[in-house]
C-alpha cells in the first residue's frame, strides 16, 4: 500500500498562531464549515497522491538539484479570499502577497523535476494559498455571509512566511481530519 503525498512550504508556529487569531471572528460566525487544523495549514506545492516507499526518495533527488537555484524569499500571508467563487463557495483561503514570482518558480522547479518520475505537472495555473476551510454545504447562504460580515475585503496580514525549505509531507486520512508527517526537508540555498 502506498503513501499519500505532497510537497508544501511549512509554517512556523509564530504564525500559526497569528492565523488562529483572524480565523477566531470568521469561526464564530460560520460554525457550519469544516475548519482546517490550524497545526496543519501549509503552502502546497505539489500534491502526488499515492507514493510508493521508493518515490519518496526519487522525489527528493529529483527536486534538490531542481531547487538549488533557489534563493530563500519571503512571502506575506494576507487576506481571505475563496474558490471557485463568493457566490457559491468551496473553499475558503487565506491569500500571499510579496515574493509570488519567487514562489511560483519553486513550485515550477517542482513541477517540472517530478515529470520524469511519472507525475504530470498541472493543467491550471499556480494558485499559492492556505486552505483554510472547506463548505461542505449551504454554499450560497455562506456566499451571503462573508460578503456581510466582510470577510473577503478584509485586507488583515499574519505577517512574513520566510520560505527557507520545503517539506515532503504523508497524509494520513482520518474521520477527524488529516494527519501530516514530515517525510523530508529539503533546504533553499542561501
Amino acid at each position: 500500500m502506498g503513501l499519500r503525498t505532497f510537497l508544501a512550504i511549512d509554517l512556523p508556529f509564530a504564525l500559526h498562531s497569528a492565523i488562529g487569531q483572524n480565523l477566531r471572528t470568521v469561526k464564530r460566525e460560520l460554525p457550519g464549515l469544516s475548519w482546517s487544523k490550524i497545526e496543519n495549514l501549509h503552502v502546497n506545492l505539489k500534491f502526488f497522491g499515492e507514493t510508493t516507499e521508493s518515490q519518496v526518495d526519487q522525489i527528493r533527488h529529483a527536486v534538490e538539484p531542481a531547487i538549488s537555484h533557489v534563493s530563500p524569499f519571503e512571502v506575506e500571508l494576507k487576506g481571505f479570499g475563496v474558490f471557485p467563487d463568493h457566490r457559491s463557495p468551496r473553499v475558503l483561503w487565506i491569500g500571499l502577497g510579496g515574493a509570488l514570482d519567487s514562489l511560483s518558480q519553486l513550485a515550477d522547479c517542482v513541477g517540472r523535476a517530478v515529470v520524469p518520475l511519472g507525475f504530470p505537472q498541472e493543467d491550471r495555473p499556480f494558485r499559492p494559498h492556505l486552505t483554510v476551510a472547506r463548505v461542505k454545504k449551504d454554499h450560497r447562504e455562506v456566499g451571503r455571509a462573508l460578503n456581510s460580515l466582510g470577510v473577503l475585503t478584509d485586507p488583515f496580514t499574519c505577517g512574513p512566511l520566510p520560505v527557507e525549505r520545503i517539506t515532503l509531507f504523508k497524509s494520513d486520512l482520518r474521520q477527524t481530519g488529516p494527519i501530516y508527517t514530515k517525510l523530508w526537508d529539503v533546504s533553499l540555498q542561501a
